[in-house]
């Protein structure tokens, strides 16, 4: 018997589209209000005035800039969050499918990681090619 090749994901279903739809509005609601608190409480604010030991200093500037790094990058999973959205709103048949070849994603994949662009093997070709240059 010849080896067993891995099925093509499927199109999504409207109950599947749906459900991740609903993952999304979630993780986009959490991520505002995670900004939200972060600017509430002060976390990319520094007043010299209040440390006056420099090791003190060097910590409160160290642990800014990991808030501002984290907050960068929830900053791009949001901005990916609303494009996934709006093609799930625009409701043209976009969504679940690959940027790069067009191809489904597949339900699998999108339920682990619901703003992927691209297929798990177009996004591995991706990161081939830039390791290899």
């Amino acid at each position: 018997m010849p080896p067993k090749m891995p099925s093509q994901p499927q199109e999504l279903t409207r109950e599947e589209i749906v459900q991740l739809k609903s993952v999304l509005t979630k993780m986009r609601d959490d991520l505002y209000a995670k900004e939200h608190a972060r600017k509430t409480e002060g976390a990319y604010e520094i007043s010299r005035d209040d440390i006056s030991d420099e090791t003190d200093l060097a910590s409160v500037e160290t642990d800014q800039e990991v808030n501002m790094k984290l907050a960068e990058a929830e900053r791009n999973k949001l901005s990916l969050i609303e494009k996934a959205l709006r093609k799930i709103d625009a409701n043209d048949g976009t969504y679940g499918l690959c940027e790069g070849t067009g191809d489904p994603i597949g339900f699998k994949r999108l339920q682990i990681q619901p703003w992927a662009l691209y297929s798990l093997r177009h996004q591995e070709d991706l990161e081939r090619g830039r390791r290899a240059n």
